[in-house]
């Protein structure tokens, strides 16, 4: 298990420990009080405590190793466990926001809590921003949106804690729907909260790709790295948290494989340097700008056998050391390496003949001398 899974893991269990003490501490208080807005919260931490178990569950799936079966490893279930915690959220906000339109509706149920149910809203206020702000951090350093998703959850607890806190000073001061108006302000937050964790776990599954400056700065990075002529065709997605993209760079057209090769491997360290988030990057390495015109490509295997026969009519098999094929818009040029002891003299009916070849627009001899 990676440090960010054994991070995560151990910023949830806390975050669970606390959500029970929370939960249990405004039920009591709020049973005891008559505080409908305060077990409205307790509520909320208990929607809280079992996102913790669903994110928790997600963790373990999450973190196991790709197999034959999830060749891109398992992340995809913090995404579900997400969408998850996302509609658990807003079911607990519309069933509160209806419960508490009955009883605004019925003013037998408004009450003044009292004094007990304020200190249990302040404490709440107090330690659901401290968790906010740890788990937030975690979330942030490792890049985990969902512990960054149930940090909004801790941090919503913590805002609906002070509505509840404003509603019951409020019934202290004679307004005495003060309570259930701030319990129903409190299920609206939580179905704010519960939508946009939806919207952003279900992007994830669509797989859409990373936010507009991200991309930017991928493609910037990509076009300045050395040996790049220009770059086209950046396609990302996110799982779990981490991306993975495919781009297509344009290079010299007449550059060796391995000169290629070594471009597309400083590009992917490139843009990890810049994309802490990018756990994988295909580069296609292009000779030209195939984007808008992308010509049907020669048969090399064919088009070397036939050269090889005409080379074959002409010398020796032995003396031709290497061909070489450059596939460009223009046509295939045709390189040949050849033994420095042979008379180039004798080579123009052989470039003759390779010319007249479809697709093959030029023919090159070169050697040793």
């Amino acid at each position: 298990m990676t440090e960010r899974d054994s991070v995560a893991k151990r910023v949830t269990v806390v975050g669970a420990i606390v959500n029970v003490f929370l939960a249990g501490l405004k039920g009591v208080v709020g049973y005891l009080t008559a505080s409908v807005a305060l077990i409205a919260d307790a509520i909320h931490s208990i929607s809280d405590l079992a996102s913790d178990v669903v994110v928790y569950i997600a963790i373990l799936f999450g973190s196991q190793e790709a197999d034959d079966n999830h060749q891109y490893g398992h992340r995809r279930y913090e995404t579900l466990a997400s969408l998850m915690v996302g509609l658990l959220v807003i079911v607990a906000g519309l069933g509160l926001g209806y419960e508490m339109i009955n009883r605004i509706q019925d003013n037998s149920s408004w009450t003044s809590p009292g004094h007990m149910a304020l200190a249990a809203a302040a404490a709440s206020i107090i330690i659901k921003e401290i968790l906010y702000h740890y788990t937030h951090r975690a979330g942030a350093k490792h890049n985990h949106t969902l512990l960054q998703a149930n940090a909004a959850h801790h941090r919503t607890d913590a805002l609906s804690s002070l509505v509840v806190f404003t509603g019951l000073i409020a019934s202290e001061f004679g307004f005495t729907v003060g309570d259930l108006a701030a319990a129903l302000v409190v299920s609206f937050m939580l179905t704010r909260v519960g939508l946009k964790i939806v919207y952003e776990a279900l992007l994830e599954i669509s797989e859409a790709g990373v936010d507009s400056d991200t991309y930017a700065l991928m493609v910037k990075t990509i076009r300045e790295t050395g040996g790049v002529v220009d770059m086209h065709l950046l396609r990302t997605k996110t799982i779990g948290g981490e991306i993975y993209a495919e781009s297509h760079a344009q290079v010299n057209p007449y550059l060796s494989v391995t000169q290629g090769h070594e471009i597309a491997h400083r590009i992917v360290e490139r843009v990890e340097n810049v994309v802490p988030a990018l756990k994988e990057l295909t580069v296609h390495i292009d000779p030209e700008d195939d984007e808008l015109e992308s010509p049907q490509l020669p048969n090399c295997s064919h088009l070397e056998q036939k050269i090889k026969q005409i080379w074959s009519s002409h010398h020796e098999s032995s003396d031709l050391l290497a061909v070489t094929l450059h596939i460009l818009h223009s046509g295939v040029e045709v390189v040949l390496r050849v033994a420095s002891e042979l008379d180039d003299s004798k080579f123009q009916n052989i470039s003759e003949e390779i010319t007249s070849l479809d697709a093959i627009s030029k023919a090159e001899f070169v050697s040793l001398r």
